[in-house]
């Protein structure tokens, strides 16, 4: 089998991309199947592991490097920290890494709007101004997924590698007509996998009472992760258990009103709100201080959340919606509320999971065999290994 040479296209540290994060524990895995350059627009890595090992160029190079390379592999989502990547796509077709088959956030918030105008043309046709104008202020995900601007994405690419069959779906109802021919892999997100934390002696670390039933919400806080109705829910939870504490651990860009519902539910005291946790590993020493972990979503544009996969490696209880990628998390490692569901149910899965510590145990356990099994960092580099030489062989 050949070795190949790859041009892996990706953030890095000191960018602060979920991105860069994941490509650094992908790198040192995927080096033992190929001969890796890196093109990013990080500048000197961050990460002296990655700077040690790697030739790292910026991406603009790739163009007068690009012979040197068997193939590229670009790592794509949904942020304008993958300008120059989405440009170079344009010119330069690669296996594609589509962490999100939504690109609105991305080409948005480039340095100008022409870009995302561009693609907006390329994906629906022509439109006219009143229709563009509305497409252009349009910020509702469950309208703006009628066109996720992956089409190009698509029509660029020897192949595609997604994380779930939620986003292998959303994948193939595009409207490139180059998808049903492009090869589509669905290899899991990779995440690795800590030591254990007890939670007792993390809780010293933030002055959260040992004994408290302590839940928390990572992750920046926006609408689409439905503070509010966790908010409401936990309400109800603290009725029975006066003890409990609810921890958001994230970003608060805007209020959204949740300064005025936490007053009027009276919930000044057992909620707190630590703005965005840094560096990751008090994030997820925070995470493991936490007796359930709450990640919900609604709507879904067919994202893995490295954050839900982050509360499984640690051994937490997690609380999902049954949508998307979520649904795909096996059974016996989380608790799941319906698609639809209000207050009620998610109160229910607080309480029950309040009362009964033997079924968080038995959740997180579950949940840690599940990561060490399927998303290490040397299986899921295996899985690209063998994508990528099969892309090889047909090009």
């Amino acid at each position: 089998m050949t070795r190949l040479n790859i041009a892996f296209v990706t953030p890095l540290n000191p960018i602060p991309n979920g991105l860069s994060d994941y490509s650094e524990l992908l790198l040192p895995a995927l080096a033992e199947h190929a001969d890796i350059t890196v093109y990013s627009e990080c500048g000197t890595p961050a990460n002296p592991h990655i700077a040690d090992r790697f030739e790292v160029r910026p991406v603009r190079q790739l163009l007068r490097h690009h012979a040197q390379h068997d193939l590229r592999l670009y790592q794509i989502g949904n942020s304008a920290d993958h300008a120059a990547a989405f440009e170079m796509l344009r010119c330069l077709p690669g296996v594609v890494v589509l962490h999100e088959p939504f690109l609105h956030t991305g080409y948005r918030y480039m340095t100008t709007l022409r870009p995302y105008q561009r693609e907006l043309r390329y994906e629906l046709g022509a439109l006219n101004p009143a229709e563009q104008a509305r497409w252009s202020a349009e910020t509702d995900r469950v309208a703006l997924q009628a066109a996720p601007l992956i089409r190009r994405l698509i029509d660029s690419s020897l192949g595609v590698i997604v994380h779930s069959e939620a986003a292998r779906r959303m994948v193939m109802q595009t409207s490139s007509p180059h998808v049903r021919a492009v090869p589509i892999e669905v290899i899991p997100h990779l995440m690795a996998l800590p030591d254990m934390i007890e939670p007792r002696t993390a809780r010293v670390d933030f002055g959260w009472p040992a004994d408290a039933l302590v839940i928390g919400v990572p992750g920046t806080i926006d609408p689409t992760k439905e503070p509010h109705l966790t908010l409401r829910a936990f309400a109800t939870l603290i009725e029975r258990r006066p003890d409990a504490r609810l921890i958001f651990m994230g970003d608060w860009p805007l209020d959204y009103g949740l300064s005025d519902l936490v007053r009027e539910l009276n919930l000044s005291g057992p909620v707190e709100f630590m703005g965005r946790v840094e560096p990751l590993a008090r994030l997820e020493r925070a995470m493991a201080a936490c007796d359930i972990i709450i990640n919900l979503r609604r709507p879904t544009i067919g994202e893995t959340s490295g954050t839900a996969l982050r509360a499984l490696a640690l051994g937490r209880a997690l609380v999902v919606r049954d949508v998307g990628w979520f649904s795909e998390i096996p059974a016996e490692c989380s608790l799941k509320i319906s698609a639809t569901a209000e207050v009620d149910e998610l109160a229910q899965v607080l309480h029950r999971l309040a009362e009964r510590p033997e079924l968080r145990q038995q959740l997180g356990a579950a949940a840690r065999a599940h990561i060490q099994s399927t998303c290490a960092a040397a299986q899921v580099a295996q899985q690209y290994g063998l994508f990528l030489q099969s892309i090889y062989a047909g090009v």
